[in-house]
């Protein structure tokens, strides 16, 4: 286990470690001179000396066991500072490794399954760092002390320990029990979670009533409870046990030193100050042996846990420096499209290219994409299979050539499933292209992380995420130093205006979780709003408009295309108002383009544009 938490690469802090291990060391052996001077001091009254001259020894007393309690209690207090700090050293350091995942990572993972690596697993790895170590230092010092102090008083005391192996053969035994049921009690549990999860939510309950599923499911929730009631029941009868075992050893431990002691006193062999000390130490030895011991039931469910968190950090898909930026500088060429796709082809992986293991094999997998993102199924990366050759079928896009400069807006249109969605991703850096190029802000893809591409690029889209926060927090995130002015000034541009002043607590509104507070139409104008205060030279937006009745997307359209004045935007819609008002146009049909110019141009040409025009219109 030792070899583990070293492999973990945490930055160790021995100035205060070494004062936590000679504290526990010193709380072990302080005890131990405590039976030893009592020993002694009833030996010298039996021999005559009274009180005055036996001061001496009884205030060494007091010292020891004063000393042995400050030393215990600064070890936890210490110990508990230390041990925590690397605890949530390789917190910060699990949370950083998932913060970096692949984005397609997480379409194979449940976020309760993340929720659990981050809290309860890393709370059953808490007492790898606090706990087992001071017990293991303070239990083994216990030992080493008092097989000293007995030694000192006899040698034979020693002999009484022989009962100790074979109290342990039955606590071994009970231990296994106790582990094979704590992982079988995950399972149940697991199984309760998903049940309440899938069960529970405004959504499934209305999916259960629908069913009239409600009996049905009511009888497996209590099929659950009566197996955890079950492994519960079996888990304290194997702890029975082993408190049985314990009690009984030491009981026998006591009666075989006091036969001991007797023998030794009777041929002179120990005084009687020496067998009392032995009867203390029998007492002694129960803690130090208890945390030697106990220890392996709090280590194997530490180690456990420790388990599911290094699989995550070994894993190839968590803490890529491809997803966040190592803050250097990307040169960005004003001068060059903003936007160039060049004989681009993207398939995507198979599934077990982006899972991470202990976490998409845990749960069902994350559902909850919006956005373009919402264009992302399983089943995509279930199917993914090895394409080589051009036209392949498995290629979402194929041979996709175009630019967006500064000063144009291009927009990207096609039937479900053509690849639009895909062309956002490549173009925000989420993925990268299987052939050809992607550049942005004058720059390959390829030679930069997904946060130097984001440095060039705004998104508006057409499900928002809101963090349950204020809405200065939500507008101001990643930009914290925008003034008050600022921030309104950009509500205004976005069409928000009218809301801010109906506001009672203004940007200080808490706008709920996922912004619930807010309408669809009203969350997109936030977005928008952002899109403002972040000014970056490429703006994608992807259906930005789809909330908003007839009226109020055309005036979002002229706010939109105020401050696009001077940047390179990108649009994928299937409202017509949208598409209209483009530079140019780009027809999208199975991942490959089948048409490319200006709205009155392929209206006229009346290919596969102007007859999704005429469907649609």
């Amino acid at each position: 286990m030792l070899g583990r938490v070293l492999r973990l690469d945490l930055s160790i802090n021995w100035v205060r470690v070494t004062p936590v291990i000679a504290l526990a060391a010193a709380a072990a052996i302080l005890p131990v001179g405590v039976p030893l001077l009592l020993g002694y001091a009833i030996d010298a009254a039996l021999q005559g000396k009274g009180v005055l001259e036996l001061f001496p020894t009884f205030g060494l007393i007091v010292v020891l066991a004063i000393g042995g309690g400050a030393a215990e209690l600064f070890t936890n207090a210490l110990g508990a500072r230390v041990g925590y700090g690397l605890s949530w050293q390789l917190a910060r350091k699990l949370y950083s490794s998932l913060l970096r995942m692949p984005l397609l990572s997480y379409f194979t993972i449940n976020p309760g399954v993340l929720n659990s690596r981050l809290t309860n697993d890393m709370r059953m790895v808490d007492p790898l760092f606090v706990s087992i170590p001071i017990s293991f230092i303070h239990g083994w010092a216990g030992l080493l002390a008092v097989a000293i102090g007995l030694a000192f008083i006899n040698a034979w005391f020693l002999a009484a320990f022989i009962l100790v192996p074979i109290a342990l053969l039955a606590v071994r035994f009970a231990e296994g029990r106790i582990n094979a049921t704590i992982r079988e009690s995950y399972e149940v549990n697991a199984r309760v979670a998903l049940q309440i999860e899938s069960t529970t939510s405004g959504d499934a309950v209305s999916l259960v009533r629908q069913a009239q599923a409600t009996a049905a499911e009511e009888r497996r929730f209590a099929e659950l409870a009566e197996k955890s009631v079950e492994i519960a029941s079996h888990m304290d009868v194997w702890r029975a046990l082993i408190v049985v075992a314990y009690r009984l050893c030491f009981d026998l431990i006591t009666v075989l030193f006091l036969a001991i002691g007797v023998f030794l006193a009777s041929t002179g062999r120990a005084s009687i100050g020496g067998v009392v000390s032995a009867l203390f130490f029998v007492g002694l030895v129960r803690q130090p042996l208890g945390e030697v011991v106990g220890q392996r039931y709090p280590l194997i469910r530490a180690g456990m846990g420790l388990g599911r968190v290094e699989e995550v950090l070994a894993s190839s898909n968590t803490g890529l420096t491809t997803i966040a930026a190592t803050a250097r500088p990307q040169p960005v060429d004003v001068t060059k499209p903003q936007l160039i796709f060049e004989s681009v082809g993207y398939a995507y992986p198979a599934r077990s290219d982006v899972a991470v293991k202990s976490l998409s094999d845990v749960a069902a997998a994350n559902s909850a994409m919006s956005g373009f993102l919402a264009g992302v199924s399983l089943t995509k990366l279930v199917e993914a299979a090895p394409v080589d050759d051009a036209g392949n079928a498995s290629w979402v896009l194929d041979d996709v050539s175009f630019s967006v400069s500064r000063g144009e807006t291009v927009a990207v249109v096609g039937e479900s499933g053509s690849g639009k969605s895909t062309i956002i991703t490549l173009a925000c850096g989420i993925v990268r292209p299987g052939r050809g190029r992607v550049h942005v802000g004058g720059v390959d893809t390829l030679d930069m992380s997904e946060e130097d591409v984001w440095k060039s690029v705004s998104l508006v889209s057409q499900d928002i995420y809101l963090r349950d926060a204020t809405l200065r927090e939500n507008l101001n995130y990643g930009r914290e130093d925008v003034t008050d002015e600022e921030l309104i000034s950009a509500l205004d541009v976005a069409g928000l205006g009218d809301l801010y002043k109906r506001l009672s607590e203004g940007l200080d509104t808490n706008v709920g979780q996922r912004g619930k507070r807010f309408s669809g139409g009203e969350r997109q104008r936030v977005a928008i709003a952002r899109a403002v205060l972040r000014d970056r030279p490429l703006l994608i937006l992807d259906e930005a408009t789809s909330h908003l009745d007839t009226q109020r997307e055309e005036g979002i359209l002229d706010a939109i295309q105020t401050i696009a004045e001077n940047k390179a935007v990108l649009v994928v819609a299937h409202r017509l108002s949208a598409i209209e008002r483009a530079d140019r146009i780009v027809m999208l049909d199975k991942g490959r383009i089948v048409e490319h110019g200006r709205h009155a141009e392929l209206i006229a040409a009346n290919g596969p544009y102007s007859r999704m025009y005429r469907v649609t219109s």
